[in-house]
């Protein structure tokens, strides 16, 4: 018995009761739900009472918090207890970002009026064109009656719903639009303004700045819906882009990066940087989480974000404490960004921070404003600071000119006495100098006779040392010729190729050059002592056209075997020919040989300078170089 009592309870749908006492409900656990998992069932099916038991009383804003999947099945019964007859009832979902909604009115014959809407429709669509989901709810005085929701939602949110007359929806409409109109107008002017102050002042701050405000602008266009009523009304697609999700990380990041560029400028702080920059990081990873990974409660993550956000700022205030640059507007901003930022997490956490719904959701409006101001009156402070501090260094740059150019005129006047003595000093010095130039030009003029004479003179014994040294040489060369000397003292004369190309040059050309091309008789001398026609540009060797000419060991080895052979009183076998100058047999007999054959061509007759001859001989009549 007491089984059934329960069963037939819990059939029994949630009344609203509409009392004389109030034009405004908040009905949002008043009403009863069912989620459809497969979404088959229609109104139909819903509204049989044979249904009735599947519903449940809502006891919180998400109404089934388990599944966003689905659709989810509202029903509102209204019991209408007020004696006006020309009284209009609205139904008003808050939030604009339903999927989809129908709402189901009963007529008489027992069918339903079915009106759709959604973010996923064009807001032209609308009966009542309002920035929320309206329907007028046609309910007379005594009659009680059922209305159903079908509800399509894009994420697990929170609803709030509401039922007003006309005499409560309608002051409520215009004075919304109104207070919004003046919240957008006063956001969208410091917008502007800030974007001309990046492009007058060329300060990153002001970038920051019209960041934060574009966030706050945009963030409240996804709230309240004003975007998809007035931007892009018959684009409903777009309508994406103001998810929870994206505007409210939008606005965190920027309120976050605002503040510490504005700490940053004022004093450099590495820290208060990186702490930033991992609240942000850490806001991120958990939103993401939220949204499509392990959901954490509610309240704990709002204790979570609060947490993260608590850190940079407090770390923010301590910063502009430390070196007294902590304003009351910088201080009241801080605070407003706070409580804004804990609104928007609350918000979407479903815990209300006040017991009013209208101040729970447009709480965040004023306290965004009042951040706005705020952060405007701290830059506007931080320019008067900073002009300040300009106008202190500019008047202390003139003071120091000033100083400047008084010591440099004191300067300039002694300068001037200065100058005035050192003038007539130097004019009598001058004349003295000129005197002595007199003096010193007719002592350089004797100096200069005598200098030609000894040039002269040194010129001429420069001439005699060069001669007397070629002769030196020439002497001790012939000496070689004359005297018996070993491999080792030969050595000493001619050393090595240079000195005997050197040696052959002279000889070869002692009666000067002739180009055997061109016949022209002027070249330039090579470092091998070779010459190269200045006409025909024929390069000539110091070698060719010699006995020495296209040989395969070092010249030097052949000027001694040349040497010896000229020789009457040394008389070597080949062996310690080949031994003492560390040459093959063969080859110091070929060279011998070539000798032989080079006296028999100039019928040589043993006389003491007939080697110069048989240098010279050509025995391969060749005249390449």
């Amino acid at each position: 018995m007491v089984d059934e009592k329960q069963q037939r309870v819990q059939e029994l749908p949630t009344v609203i009761k509409l009392a004389e006492d109030s034009i405004h409900y908040h009905i949002t656990e008043s009403l009863d739900f069912f989620l459809d998992i497969e979404g088959l069932l229609d109104i139909e099916e819903v509204s049989a009472s044979t249904f009735s038991h599947n519903f449940q009383k809502a006891t919180n804003p998400y109404m089934d918090s388990t599944n966003a999947e689905g659709v989810l099945w509202l029903r509102v019964t209204v019991e209408n207890q007020r004696p006006e007859l020309n009284e209009a009832w609205f139904f008003e979902s808050w939030g604009f970002d339903i999927r989809n909604i129908v709402f189901y009115m009963p007529n008489d014959d027992n069918t339903f009026s079915v009106k759709e809407s959604g973010y996923t429709l064009p807001f032209q669509e609308r009966e009542i064109r309002h920035k929320n989901f309206n329907q007028v709810v046609n309910i007379r005085p005594g009659e009680t009656k059922t209305f159903y929701l079908r509800i399509q939602r894009s994420y697990l949110m929170g609803f709030s719903f509401h039922l007003r007359s006309h005499s409560s929806f309608i002051p409520h409409a215009v004075n919304e639009y109104f207070l919004l109109g003046i919240y957008y107008g006063v956001l969208v002017i410091v917008l502007f303004f800030t974007i001309y102050l990046i492009f007058k002042q060329k300060d990153p701050l002001y970038a920051y700045f019209a960041f934060f405000l574009y966030a706050c602008i945009w963030y409240s266009l996804g709230r309240d819906g004003l975007g998809f009523q007035y931007l892009w009304p018959n684009f409903p697609e777009l309508n994406i882009l103001t998810r929870r999700l994206l505007t409210q990380l939008l606005l965190v990041i920027s309120a976050l990066l605002f503040s510490n560029y504005f700490v940053q400028k004022i004093h450099k702080s590495p820290a208060i940087n990186k702490v930033t920059w991992g609240a942000i990081l850490l806001i991120v990873l958990l939103t993401l989480n939220q949204e499509y990974g392990f959901k954490v409660g509610d309240f704990y993550m709002l204790l979570i974000f609060s947490s993260i956000l608590l850190v940079p700022i407090v770390g923010m205030v301590r910063t502009l404490v430390k070196i007294r640059q902590m304003s009351w507007a910088h201080s009241f901003a801080l605070i407003c960004m706070f409580i804004g930022l804990l609104q928007s997490y609350a918000s979407e956490a479903n815990v209300e921070l006040f017991d009013d719904p209208i101040i729970n959701w447009y709480f965040a409006n004023p306290v965004i404003f009042a951040e706005v101001i705020f952060f405007s009156i701290s830059i506007f402070n931080q320019i008067g600071y900073l002009q300040k501090k300009s106008f202190i260094a500019e008047r202390s740059l003139n003071r120091a000119l000033l100083e400047k150019n008084e010591l440099q005129d004191k300067l300039n006047s002694n300068l001037k006495d200065l100058v005035k003595k050192r003038t007539q000093k130097v004019r009598s010095l001058a004349n003295e100098l000129a005197e002595k130039n007199r003096q010193l030009l007719r002592a350089n003029t004797k100096l200069k006779k005598l200098n030609e004479e000894v040039r002269t003179e040194n010129l001429n014994l420069n001439l005699t040392n060069q001669e007397l040294k070629e002769g030196l040489e020439k002497t001790i060369q012939e000496m070689v010729l004359m005297k018996g000397f070993d491999f080792r003292e030969f050595k000493e004369i001619f050393p090595d190729k240079e000195a005997c190309c050197k040696f052959l040059s002279e000889l070869k050309w002692a009666g000067g050059f002739h180009c055997k091309k061109c016949g022209y008789n002027k070249a330039t001398i090579s470092k091998s002592f070779g010459r190269r026609c200045r006409n025909c540009n024929y390069n000539e060797s110091a070698t060719s056209n010699t006995l020495f000419h296209k040989i395969k060991f070092p010249i030097e080895k052949a000027f001694y075997m040349l040497y010896l052979s000229n020789r009457k009183d040394v008389n070597m076998t080949l062996n310690e020919l080949s031994e003492t100058i560390d040459l093959r047999r063969e080859t110091c007999w070929a060279f011998k040989n070539k000798i032989a054959i080079a006296k028999e061509q100039i019928d040589f007759d043993g006389e003491l300078n007939g080697w110069e001859r048989l240098a010279l001989v050509d025995l391969e009549g060749n005249s390449e170089a």
